[in-house]
This record gives structure tokens, C-alpha cells and sequence, in this order.
């Protein structure tokens, strides 16, 4: 039994010991990714955060600064005045401020004399009228008595809902303070796009208690301990009406970051401009986390694969040198046999380069082969040598084939030596039509061809401009092979000094590509053997060749190839 020597021991001992600093390097790589990604996404979510807060913080702050101005005007205008003297007030001072609260979306204008009584209001016909009510408990009309501008945020005292106040002291001619006009704008829509949204925010008064909140369960709760003459104050000015105040589990972690009954957020916070309230834009810390985790997994995945790989490699290359270190002379003798097959294989290697070096001069001269084998299957099948009509007709695909590849190469090799003239636009996309008229039967295409009633005459090569809407028309009636109701059509639109001839197709459109691609010899739509990816190129060369332009349209369905021409003019290129 052979006995396992200290040296062939040692490939397992180093496998082990590279292992280990492989899988501790991936460990600290990981690690480093996820505290890497975690301040990024946290950075990224606070930013965004942010931008979320201002908009929330500009929306509230347009509620309440929209009527800021109401309550000023009305205040002096005099008949608001007269009506507190004598204190009869007249009905259609009801009907006025009805009005004026339909036309600025108010819940209620009202007018209070020195008592807090309310003289006149625009709910007077309504359930929860304020008429006859005393409001003289409310900070905003004690303020306001007092001869100062005031607002208020409180839960209504006879409707229940949380309204917004503004108030303004209304004067005797002596600016004696006589009764207050107030205006109450109803803050419940507002609160209910805040709790219809997926975000989580909320405002703070500057006691800070709730007074708007996505969650409707933290509504009216204050998030710190409140003074107990706070408290009373509250209770006094029946602020949040019969609410209890209960404490909100609310705790500042640190300056972004707060926790509310145990759930931990990023926080993004910003001052109103009016009571002195804060928004807190709130994002669940959960969010930054499944991130961070996210692409801690793909980058510790990618991470292990590397290094199993990386392990694999290192651990065959070991096996192999100390394997290698351990034969005897026979494996010197194997490496020169493997030196003679790798010599072997290098000198056939040459060959083989040399070959495709002369078949690429070959390809060259294969043009003539290839008319003179058209001809020659031509006598044998006028000379009835081929017998079988399917062989036939695939010898003439081949050659059809092979011609059509060295002709698209041919085209970009060749001269323009020919010269332009006069031809009829009417003629060539007759031969055109004429030319794939057998495809366009074969295909059952709806085809609707160019109505031309009178001549267009271009100053251009008949042959090249043939050529080059044989390819555009083709490349159409290939893309409704597979409809069901395949339709072609061409149209011509003449300009004042130019035409334009757009070829339509209903097919699966250009999956995708840009004109640009598809202009670049040997890039094609088409599946693997079916052309070569030249047509469009050639066309674009045909069309720049004359001055014009070939674009994309936008069809509704499948493609559009608009070719522009330029009419014969002065100068014209021959």
C-alpha cells in the first residue's frame, strides 16, 4: 500500500490556506458592500426624502396662504360694520357671505360682535349653523378683538370638523375695536389626500401635537410630554375639541432619523410658513435595508462564483505543478511528444492561414465561374441533360443566390462611369413593379402602386435608382410574409423642388433598430440566410449618390421608407 509522503500532502494543505484567505477576502468584500450600499441608498432615500417634504410643505402652505387676504377686505368694508349697530342684522348680509364662501370654496364666513356671538354667517340655512353661537372662548377672537390679525387651527366646535381660522377686528369710523369677521377653511380634503397617498408625513404644531397626518390614527396626539399649562390651554380654548392628547410613541433617534411606535424612519422636515408648523417627511428605514440587501446578495453572489472559480483554477494549477514534480523520466519523454503535437499543430495552423489568405483572392475571381456556370445549367437544361425540373430549380436558386451576394459586393467596388439623364419616375418604379411583380402574386399582397398623372422627370442613373427601390420594395414584401392581410403600397408627393416616394408596409415594423443600423452593410432584421444585410446600405449609397435623402416615417403599423429626390436643376452632378 503506497504511503502518502509530507510532499504529497502538501497541494491539500495550501488548497486549505488559500481557501481560507479566498473566503475571508469575499467576507470583507461583502461586508464592504453592504455598509458601502447601505450610505448610498440612505443618501440616495433622504435625498428624495427631501424633495418629497417640499412639495407636501408647498401644498400646505398654498391651502392656508390662498384666502390669508379675505378676511382684510371684508373687515373693511363698511357694511359689515354697520350691521354690528345696531346688532339686527339684515338677511341678505347672510346671503352675501353665502356667496362670497360658494365663490372661494370656504366652509364659513361669519361675523361676530364684541362678545363673541355670532351676528351673521354663510351656514345660516344649513345643519351646523354658527348663527347664534358664541365663539368668544377661541384664541383667534380674543386676538382679533384686541385689534390684531389672527389664525387659529382648531377642530370645529359645533361642525367637529378641523378647519383653519382667520380673523380680523371690524372698526367704527374710529378704529374702535366693534366685532370680528372670521373665515374657517375646512383642512378635511387636504387631510384625505394625505392619508390616500402610500407616504408616510405628518405636521406638527408648535406644541407639537399632530394636526395632519397620512396614518389618521396618530391625528391630534401631541409627541412630547405636554406642559400642564399647555395642556390647559388647550382644554380652555376647546382646541382639539373632546380629543384625549394621548402621547404618540415618538422618539428623535438622531437628526434624520426618528422612530414612531417602534417603526423606524428616515426623516425629511420642513417649517410652515404660517402657526409655526413642521412637516416630517417620513421613508420606513425597512425601505434602505431591502436595498442594501438586495445588492449585497447579487454583489456577494458574483462575488462567491468568482471565487469558487478563482479557487478551482488555483487548486488545478497546484495539482498540476507538483503532480508534474513528481514524475519520473517518462514524463519528460511525454512533454516532447506534447512539444512535437503542438509543433505540429502550429505548422498546420500556417496552412491554414495561407489557405484563407488565397481563398480570399479566390473570392475575387468568382464572379466569371459562376455566369459560366449559369450558362452552362442553362444548355443542360435546353439541352434536357438535367431531368428532374425540383434539381433545376434549386441549381438556379444557388446561382440566384450567388450572384446576388458578389453583385451587393460588387456595387460598393465599382466606378460610376455612367452618366445621368432625364428619366421618368413613372418608368422606373414600372420596372420595378414588373421586376417583383411574381413575389408580390405569389405573397397575396395588397399592393397599391403610385399614382402618377403626370411625368416626373429626375436627372439620375435609371439603372442605380431601379436598383435602389427593387431593394426597398423588396425588403416591404419580405417583412408581410407572415401577415394575414399583407398590404404594399408606394406613393409619390412632388414638391416644389423635390419628390418624395414613400414605400409603406402593414409588417412587424423595424424591431427596434434605428436607420442608422440599418444603413451599415451586413446588419439585418432578417433571420440567419435570408440577405446579407447590403440592400439598405446599397440603396443609401444609390440615393446619396443622386443628392437626396432616404428617412423613416412613422407609420401607424410596420414601416415606412421616405425616399426625397431633388428635381434637374442647375449643376446638377453627372
Amino acid at each position: 500500500m503506497p504511503v502518502e509522503t509530507p510532499r504529497a500532502r502538501a497541494p491539500g494543505r495550501m488548497r486549505t490556506s488559500i481557501l481560507g484567505v479566498l473566503l475571508f477576502t469575499g467576507v470583507l468584500a461583502t461586508a464592504a458592500t453592504f455598509f458601502g450600499a447601505q450610505h448610498y441608498f440612505e443618501r440616495l432615500e433622504t435625498q428624495a426624502a427631501s424633495n418629497r417634504m417640499a412639495l407636501y410643505l408647498r401644498a400646505l402652505n398654498e391651502t392656508l396662504r390662498q384666502h390669508q387676504h379675505l378676511p382684510f377686505v371684508l373687515a373693511r368694508d363698511p357694511r359689515y360694520a354697520q350691521a354690528l349697530h345696531p346688532t339686527t342684522v339684515k338677511t341678505d348680509i347672510n346671503d352675501r357671505l353665502d356667496l362670497l364662501a360658494q365663490e372661494a370654496k370656504l366652509e364659513a364666513i361669519y361675523l361676530m360682535d364684541a362678545t363673541g356671538l355670532v351676528l351673521a354667517t354663510s351656514n345660516a340655512t344649513q345643519p351646523h349653523s354658527f348663527l347664534g353661537q358664541n365663539y368668544g372662548f377661541r384664541p383667534y377672537f380674543q386676538d382679533a378683538l384686541n385689534g390684531q390679525r389672527s389664525d387659529y387651527f382648531a377642530i370645529g366646535a359645533t361642525s367637529g370638523r378641523p378647519g383653519y381660522f382667520v380673523a380680523e377686528p371690524v372698526s367704527f369710523a374710529a378704529d374702535t375695536p366693534k366685532g370680528v369677521i372670521a373665515i374657517k377653511l375646512d383642512v378635511s380634503e387636504l387631510q384625505r389626500s394625505w392619508e390616500s397617498d402610500s407616504e408616510t408625513v405628518v405636521a406638527l404644531n408648535k406644541d407639537n401635537i399632530v394636526v395632519l397626518a397620512s396614518n389618521p390614527d396618530w391625528l391630534y396626539r401631541p409627541v412630547d410630554t405636554l406642559a400642564p399649562e399647555v395642556r390647559s390651554a388647550i382644554l380652555q380654548s376647546r382646541q382639539f375639541g373632546a380629543e384625549p392628547l394621548a402621547p404618540l410613541d415618538w422618539s428623535f433617534l438622531d437628526s434624520n432619523r426618528i422612530a414612531v411606535e417602534g417603526t423606524t424612519y428616515l426623516r425629511a422636515s420642513g417649517s410652515s410658513e404660517w402657526r409655526d408648523w413642521t412637516v416630517h417627511y417620513l421613508q420606513p428605514e425597512s425601505v434602505i435595508l431591502r436595498q442594501t440587501l438586495l445588492s449585497t446578495v447579487m454583489f456577494g453572489s458574483i462575488i462567491a462564483i468568482l471565487l469558487g472559480f478563482a479557487t478551482f483554477l488555483r487548486s488545478r494549477r497546484i495539482e498540476l505543478a507538483y503532480t508534474a514534480s513528481e514524475q519520473q523520466r517518462g514524463e519528460l519523454i511525454e512533454k516532447n511528444h506534447q512539444l512535437e503535437q503542438a509543433q505540429t499543430e502550429l505548422a498546420r495552423s500556417a496552412k491554414l492561414a495561407a489557405l484563407g489568405h488565397l481563398a480570399a483572392s479566390v473570392t475575387h475571381e468568382l464572379g466569371q465561374p459562376i455566369s459560366a456556370f449559369r450558362n452552362h445549367l442553362a444548355a443542360a437544361e435546353m439541352g434536357n441533360e438535367i431531368t428532374s425540373a425540383k434539381t433545376a430549380t434549386s441549381l438556379n436558386k444557388l446561382v440566384d443566390r450567388m450572384e446576388a451576394i458578389t453583385g451587393q459586393f460588387r456595387f460598393f467596388a465599382r466606378g460610376r462611369v455612367d452618366k445621368k439623364a432625364d428619366v421618368d419616375l413613372a418608368t422606373v418604379l414600372g420596372e420595378v413593379e414588373q421586376l417583383l411583380s411574381t413575389e408580390i402574386a405569389t405573397g397575396g399582397i395588397d399592393f397599391r402602386s403610385a399614382d402618377l398623372p403626370e411625368p416626373i422627370f429626375l436627372h439620375a442613373h435609371q439603372v442605380q435608382l431601379e436598383q435602389a427601390f427593387t431593394n426597398l420594395l423588396k425588403n416591404a414584401i419580405h417583412a408581410v410574409e407572415d401577415q394575414s392581410n399583407p398590404k404594399v403600397s408606394i406613393d409619390v408627393a412632388k414638391r416644389s423642388d423635390s419628390v418624395e416616394i414613400r414605400v409603406t408596409d402593414n409588417g412587424p415594423g423595424l424591431a427596434g433598430a434605428t436607420l442608422t443600423d440599418l444603413q451599415e452593410p451586413f446588419y439585418s432584421t432578417k433571420p440567419s440566410g435570408v440577405g446579407m444585410g447590403l440592400g439598405l446600405a446599397i440603396t443609401t449609397e444609390i440615393i446619396k449618390d443622386h443628392g437626396g435623402e432616404l428617412t423613416v416615417g412613422h407609420a401607424s403599423s410596420g414601416a415606412e421608407f421616405i425616399v426625397t429626390l431633388p428635381f434637374p436643376g442647375d449643376g446638377d452632378p453627372t
